[in-house]
């Protein structure tokens, strides 16, 4: 029997981030892949555009002109994003399908894509079509197919995502970096694969997952396995790990474990949105290890303070970090 839903609960259910009317939407969504399409359009309409499509409409070139007339005006503000509960939803950049009733038809002459970009300093929940969902840290973005649910999961990652991805024994999910690939079909994993980092992170929190380099499998992960690539030699290292240490940041943690104080300012960097200027004398192979919750940045350079003696000054955006 079909599960019935209102148009009202879907909305209500999007702008909650999934918290009301949770078991009614995902009921409708198990019910066929149109819904979990349907949902999928809406929710890239709805962090476009701040808001929904007329309902009903029958002049769909109306419609599709009302809301690139949205997104025209949103673009003119200096952040493209709206705060769902405590984690922000990011700019998407997404042919978006035009809505007509309780259907949004999709263009059929080729391939289009949905980019979700997460900003630094922000962090971006994604339902995708399969109902997996994707956590982005900040200055991460991901691409997808707009059919990415009729036969294939396949998914392009710039940056770190923590993946909850739902089984499917006939549909492999696999996700793109531009070094590694990695393959599942329904597990929860974390990577980490950042354009300007030396290597790739991949750490595997449950299931099985396979990581392959131009089709070649290299290695197959158990739970509780970190797989670190070097991009300079392309070799890579496996060993076991906390994976609650390496997806800390999901839960707005940020636990460091023998790092290094440049490690440590490239991360400070993404996690705030800020540009870090340090003296290369501070840059030395001195280790940290400690663990902070949603700390302000200001608390944050106390405790580092504490840690070793630093004098720093925050204008902004920018901080300029120096020898006491």
């Amino acid at each position: 029997m079909a599960t019935l839903v209102s148009v009202k609960q879907i909305i209500q259910n999007i702008t909650s981030n999934g918290t009301e009317y949770e078991s009614e939407v995902q009921h409708w969504l198990n019910d066929s892949d149109h819904n979990k399409r349907t949902y999928q359009d809406l929710l890239d309409i709805w962090l476009v555009t701040g808001s929904f499509p007329e309902w009903f409409s029958p002049d769909r070139s109306t419609a599709w002109r009302n809301v690139q007339k949205q997104i025209h005006q949103k673009k003119k503000k200096a952040f493209l994003y709206h705060r769902i509960g405590q984690i922000a939803a990011a700019i998407v950049v997404v042919f978006l399908s035009i809505w007509s009733g309780m259907t949004l038809d999709r263009w059929t002459q080729k391939s289009q894509y949905t980019e979700i970009y997460s900003p630094a300093g922000q962090k971006t929940r994604i339902v995708l079509p399969d109902s997996s969902i994707v956590l982005l840290n900040g200055h991460s973005k991901i691409r997808f197919d707009h059919y990415f649910n009729d036969s294939k999961r396949i998914v392009e990652l710039s940056g770190e995502g923590y993946f909850d991805v739902r089984q499917d024994l006939s549909r492999q999910f696999v996700v793109n970096t531009p070094d590694l690939d990695i393959k599942v079909f329904g597990t929860s994993f974390n990577v980490k694969a950042y354009e300007n980092d030396p290597g790739v992170e991949v750490g595997l929190k449950s299931g099985k997952i396979g990581i392959d380099r131009k089709d070649i499998e290299m290695v197959r992960l158990s739970p509780g396995q970190l797989a670190t690539y070097v991009k300079a030699n392309g070799k890579l290292k496996v060993e076991n790990k906390n994976m609650d240490l390496i997806s800390a940041w999901t839960r707005e943690e940020m636990i460091f474990d023998a790092a290094s104080f440049e490690d440590i300012v490239k991360y400070l960097e993404r996690w705030y949105g800020i540009d870090i200027q340090v003296s290369p004398e501070l840059f030395d192979e001195q280790q940290y290890t400690f663990k902070v919750k949603t700390e302000s940045l200001n608390e944050l350079l106390k405790l580092i303070n504490i840690l070793r003696p630093i004098k720093y000054h925050i204008d902004g955006k920018r901080v300029i970090i120096t020898n006491p």
